[in-house]
């Protein structure tokens, strides 16, 4: 029987569609039985949907709408609850691998502690231990290469999930050169998300060993 893949998305969903195309070409005999987004207009839902994969949106919005920025306690409360309530819609589909392709928000351990044991896996547009906990990690490498004038290896990898934020053990790691003045930041983005969508699907494969 296919290993069965939850894919968590928050946005385009191109690391998604890399999934779909890899099992198309026949590269990746996986059954992705559902995508999850944390954001209603996640084009990733139409990717999804246009090729018969279940669709579920479980948004943070719900549980925070109505509290004040400055309500610490009571954010953090509600994240809880988001995480909890999380963990239960993606174990219905008793997954064999959870898969957070450009989710966005941290999974803590009130999601963790719930899934039971079952491998979760991050894309991440950075080499381990740089640019840890943040959505800015591409920028913030072309920037330091521009700034330092000097050649920076960046990259992107794909690490398992555990409670320290991107500090899991790496599947897959993917190493871009950065030289000053040579690329754009735009550019390089590019050259991080075609190296992603190539990652993302080595890691599936290494992990099942497919």
């Amino acid at each position: 029987m296919a290993p069965r893949l939850v894919v968590l998305i928050s946005g385009s969903g191109s690391n998604l569609q890399a999934l779909i195309d890899a099992k198309a070409r026949n590269e990746l005999p996986v059954d992705i039985v559902s995508v999850i987004s944390s954001s209603k207009k996640a084009y990733g839902l139409e990717r999804a949907a246009k090729n018969g994969i279940p669709t579920k949106v479980h948004s943070l919005y719900p549980y925070t709408k109505g509290l004040v920025k400055d309500d610490k306690t009571g954010r953090s409360l509600a994240r809880q609850k988001f995480e909890k309530d999380l963990a239960p819609v993606i174990m219905e589909f008793k997954p064999d691998l959870i898969v957070c392709a450009g989710w966005l928000l941290i999974l803590g351990t009130d999601f963790l502690d719930q899934v039971n044991g079952i491998p979760i896996i991050n894309l991440h547009p950075a080499l381990p231990g740089a640019f840890d906990g943040t959505t800015h990690a591409i920028e913030m490498a072309w920037k330091k290469c521009q700034e330092d004038q000097t050649p920076l290896t960046a990259g992107c990898m794909v690490h398992y999930v555990i409670q320290e934020v991107d500090r899991g053990e790496p599947v897959i790691v993917k190493e871009i050169e950065i030289v000053p003045g040579q690329d754009t930041l735009e550019e390089y983005e590019q050259r991080v998300h075609a190296q992603e969508h190539v990652a993302i699907v080595e890691a599936v494969q290494k992990i099942f060993g497919l």
